[in-house]
């Protein structure tokens, strides 16, 4: 069944239901946001929305908390989504190693930048998800280091890189390049041209064959 087959054949309540549920998902998503999980109660949440408390709990019967981890497995689902499809497109390109890094360091930045909210309340507030929510949200997030990590096999095969943990390079690189942009959000700033150039000749320079 197509995508455009559910949705002919969801019903008038069950469309109004899903618009209620995303209209308070993103009001949720921007209070956590702004002031913190602990600190934004139901009832503060239930006035962005204009919403009764009864009909909040009947979208989301487990209350805040479900509402936050719901917040961030979509997200997560949504944007780990895109960032594949940015590294395939870079990847896919036939340039040198650290024009690609470059280009990635890049393009994650602005990514980053434009989710800010997602990724304050992540950083946030992720010890409030149990176990098997933060599995779930470790793999997507793994995604991007194994599509990198197949990409510097195929530069070792070319002779560009050396014989190494390719899987575990491509941790290294992606954990060292969301800390730099965190650490440049936290002071408000994009990552930087000299930045990116230095931590992309880095890294081309330690992977070098």
């Amino acid at each position: 069944m197509t995508q455009e087959q559910k949705v002919k054949k969801m019903t008038n309540r069950d469309q109004q239901a899903a618009a209620r549920k995303e209209q308070i998902l993103n009001s949720a998503r921007r209070l956590f946001a702004e002031k913190g999980y602990h600190a934004t109660t139901m009832r503060e949440l239930n006035k962005a929305i204009g919403m009764t408390e009864a009909l909040t709990y009947h979208y989301f019967p487990g209350g805040k908390l479900e509402i936050l981890r719901t917040v961030l497995r979509l997200a997560q689902e949504e944007r780990i989504g895109n960032f594949k499809t940015f590294f395939e497109n870079c990847f896919n390109q036939d340039q040198p190693l650290k024009t690609i890094l470059a280009l990635l360091l890049h393009g994650l930045s602005d990514k980053i930048s434009l989710d800010r909210e997602y990724f304050q309340i992540l950083i946030r507030d992720r010890n409030l998800l149990d176990d098997e929510d933060k599995e779930t949200l470790d793999a997507l997030a793994g995604l991007p280091s194994q599509i990198m990590g197949k990409f510097l096999a195929q530069r070792y095969e070319r002779g560009e890189v050396r014989k190494m943990n390719f899987e575990i390079a491509a941790f290294q690189f992606m954990s060292h390049a969301v800390v730099l942009i965190i650490q440049q959000l936290l002071d408000d700033r994009a990552l930087g041209k000299e930045k990116i150039q230095e931590t992309s000749d880095f890294y081309a320079e330690l992977w070098g064959g």
